[in-house]
């Protein structure tokens, strides 16, 4: 007769074993499943470059479907969604990201994006502070928060705004470019600030604006 000692002994063995194959095999699918995800991903971003974003948007959604409350992935496909003029859904992804996750700059400057493309001004104004507050040293969220500014023709924080997104990055065109119409629009036009930051923009690859180019031919005293 063989000892219940034994047999028990057995037992813990059996399930020990048992316990180790399914962590393996949890394991192993997580690996599958990671590197399906960054496979997705990698190829999403490629179609977003190229500026495929009817692709982009069915592989996100993919990705997302992996992985429903990735914070990345909803911020990511928002930005997809903006291109292709889906508003609704890209502030519906936005809201969620923000759920997850509110201190997210990404998020919060492609809300300002969104409400800026409805010309909710007050709401875009209100987001691309947050982004800014969270992500102090992001050009971008400074460059819309004065262009935003300037609708509301807060023009000090306007103006403040658009030098603080070309401190931050220098070689920005077109916030350079903005910067040139403020100081056009300036009364009086500041028209020398003006023509160095157009020209700026031009020499950073900007295209030429035909009633910018227009107005940098006429001589100062007219356009006081």
């Amino acid at each position: 007769m063989v000892p219940c000692f034994y047999l028990l002994v057995l037992a813990l063995i059996g399930i020990a074993s048992t316990g180790a194959q399914e962590d393996k095999t949890v394991a192993t699918t997580n690996k599958k499943v990671l590197q399906e995800s960054s496979l997705i991903a990698l190829q999403a971003s490629k179609d977003y470059d190229k500026g495929d974003f009817a692709s982009a948007e069915k592989k996100y959604q993919q990705l997302l479907s992996l992985s429903p409350h990735d914070v990345e992935t909803l911020n990511h496909l928002a930005a997809v969604e903006i291109h292709l003029n889906k508003t609704g859904e890209t502030e519906r992804l936005l809201k969620e990201s923000l759920q997850q996750k509110l201190e997210n700059p990404n998020a919060w400057l492609l809300l300002g994006l969104n409400d800026l493309q409805e010309q909710r001004i007050d709401e875009a104004f209100a987001a691309l502070v947050q982004a800014t507050l969270y992500d102090p040293k992001n050009a971008k969220a400074h460059h819309y928060l004065g262009i935003v500014a300037g609708r509301k023709e807060w023009h000090e924080i306007s103006e403040a705004s658009l030098r603080k997104a070309i401190e931050l990055d220098p070689k920005y065109a077109e916030a350079h470019f903005n910067l040139a119409v403020y100081y056009m629009r300036h009364n009086p036009p500041a028209m020398e600030a003006a023509r160095r930051h157009y020209q700026r923009a031009l020499d950073l690859g900007a295209p030429h604006d035909p009633v910018m180019d227009t107005i940098m031919k006429k001589p100062i005293e007219d356009l006081k």
